[in-house]
């Protein structure tokens, strides 16, 4: 354990405006760690000038000092820029072969109309398929958490379409976006719709490699997701 992660706890307790009454054995219960850990930890952190204890017939009075709430001012700067600032996320893949899905539910106008009127465009219908290497499959996992925008779902013909989040993005510098459907089977494939038909606009064949460009926006809400 880091001595920010324990900073942390501590700052979530209050300590940062005041000091806070607790023992070691309560503090390793809130860190899940021992007794004597926490202790320690106490101990480090004073050393490094980033706490300020006072002991008490039963347990420790602590606070965190300036030093320590510079250490997480530092820390939340970085969060910060990590997700509060859009930024853009560059991948390669393989084009692959898909399951014909895509023209059909491209076919639908509830999903036509949104994309349209976030996207500025007339999706072709159909989808790119776009087969990630392993090394960039966390992007995946990435883009189904959010922060993105939504397609919302709706009934029609007595059937449930879901709803996608979406994300612009940009292959071999096409732009389009990236759609990641609520039920997918696709665990390592980037389902891409575009204004125009990017096999043929680049000659493209099943194997062949692309880059594409992900618009990945910053974090506005607590949900994580972006309404458009």
């Amino acid at each position: 354990m880091e001595s920010v992660d324990v900073l942390l706890k501590l700052a979530q307790l209050g300590a940062l405006e005041r000091y806070v009454n607790l023992t070691t054995r309560e503090l390793g219960t809130l860190l899940g760690t021992s007794q004597q850990s926490a202790s320690l930890y106490l101990q480090n952190l004073e050393k490094e000038g980033t706490i300020r204890r006072v002991r008490r017939n039963r347990g420790t009075s602590v606070t965190i000092t300036h030093e320590g709430m510079e250490m997480l001012q530092g820390l939340y700067g970085l969060l910060r820029s990590i997700f509060e600032e859009s930024r853009v996320i560059e991948v390669r893949g393989s084009i692959s072969a898909g399951l014909g899905e895509g023209a059909y539910y491209l076919s639908q106008k509830q999903y036509v109309q949104q994309i349209r009127e976030r996207f500025g465009f007339e999706p072709f219908k159909g989808t790119l398929n776009v087969s990630v290497a392993p090394k960039d499959a966390p992007v995946l996992e990435l883009l189904k958490k959010g922060p993105g925008i939504v397609i919302e779902g709706f009934n029609t013909g007595g059937r449930t379409f879901g709803m996608c989040i979406c994300y612009p993005c940009t292959v071999n510098g096409e732009r389009g976006a990236i759609m990641l459907p609520d039920r997918s089977v696709h665990v390592s494939t980037l389902e891409i719709v575009s204004d125009v038909k990017i096999r043929d606009r680049f000659g493209l064949s099943d194997g062949d490699q692309v880059e594409v460009k992900i618009t990945y926006p910053a974090y506005e809400n607590e949900c994580g997701v972006l309404s458009g």
